[in-house]
């Protein structure tokens, strides 16, 4: 039943819109929709408040978008709803409606509060991380550079904002492919929030899965295999199977497994990614595209590929993903599947 309403099925289609569970996990579109409009609560408009996930759909963005632009108009203060929004773009794949606004944020706060402000700081590596994930390496590094620098000078190097710096570092020398740079410090960013922060909290799975990316491309998967199955246990449990970070590590474990050879294992991860991928991001998110290319290429690999496949062809979604993101981005996929190649989100 509608966990609003109390209302079954005769009152509407029920669906799962976020990660809550049991009986708290339905609820009607349109009883959504109205409490998402009036709720009393500001982030009532784009995330559950008992499971905090976020919706990531349409309704977000003009909820959150009408909001900043009322602010804008009354002259209230701006910025925690042009962060969230730029946030929310981002998490939709939509990079280039995200990187003015993170733009804007860095820009007023580097005026207002400085350089080496918390909050400045947040804007320099939200923007770092973005243009990281847009495939901009080179306008991204200068950037993640000066974060780390800066709070390396305020705060202690097992600080957690300092362990994000290293990590989004990491992962942008990574995407350039200078493993031998990335590594020492995935490693060390993993160590420290082990002990700090736990095996179990978002940002230790998120070292835990950078690093396990890093090793499958360099091709040790006997290192990665762990580390990639640890990442998608505790998002399971933390997360739920619909969150795009267990998404994510869905995606990354099928990867791994394909390039052992166990294709047969890999399937069922990639049809899981792609199914819940389409249904939550919608099928022209960059990362449904290549969750698409990625089943694909296995069921090729295996020969099973058959002209009803409910697939749209490899080639399509390539070049779909390229028009969006630009041939050299580092989740661009290929049509061929390589032991070194990048590994998508």
């Amino acid at each position: 039943m509608c966990r609003l309403c109390w209302g079954g099925e005769e009152d509407g289609p029920l669906v799962q819109p976020c990660a809550c569970r049991g009986s708290a996990k339905w609820i009607h579109e349109h009883c959504l929709e109205q409490w998402r409009r009036t709720g009393p609560k500001k982030d009532s408009a784009y995330r559950c408040g008992q499971c905090m996930d976020e919706y990531r759909d349409a309704l977000s963005l003009e909820l959150l978008s009408a909001r900043l632009q009322a602010e804008r108009t009354n002259g209230r203060s701006i910025f925690p709803t042009l962060d969230t929004l730029a946030s929310e773009l981002k998490a939709q794949g939509k990079f280039e409606e995200a990187e003015p606004l993170f733009r804007e944020a860095l820009m007023v706060r580097r005026e207002t509060l400085g350089n080496w402000h918390r909050s400045t700081l947040f804007s320099i590596n939200s923007l770092g991380a973005l243009l990281t994930e847009k495939g901009d390496l080179a306008a991204a590094e200068p950037l993640l550079y000066e974060a780390l620098n800066v709070q390396l000078q305020t705060q202690s190097g097992r600080h957690p904002h300092t362990l994000t710096c290293i990590t989004n570092l990491g992962a942008l020398l990574k995407a350039k492919g200078d493993f031998v740079a990335a590594e020492p410090l995935l490693r060390m960013a993993l160590k420290v929030k082990r002990e700090t922060l736990g095996g179990r909290h978002p940002s230790t799975l998120i070292s835990i899965q950078s690093l396990g990316n890093l090793l499958l491309v360099k091709g040790n998967l006997i290192a990665a295999e762990p580390l990639c199955r640890e990442a998608l246990e505790a998002r399971r449990e933390t997360l739920g199977n619909r969150h795009p970070h267990t998404l994510a590590s869905v995606n990354n474990l099928g990867w791994l497994l394909k390039a052992k050879g166990d294709l047969v294992a890999a399937e069922p991860l990639f049809r899981e990614a792609l199914e819940v991928r389409r249904e939550t991001l919608g099928i022209q998110h960059p990362a449904t595209l290549i969750s698409v290319n990625n089943l694909r290429s296995l069921l090729e690999a295996k020969g099973k590929l058959q002209p009803a496949e409910p697939l749209s062809s490899g080639e399509a979604a390539l070049s779909v993903s390229r028009k969006r993101l630009g041939s050299p981005h580092p989740s661009t996929p290929s049509c061929s599947v390589k032991r070194r190649a990048r590994v998508p989100p």
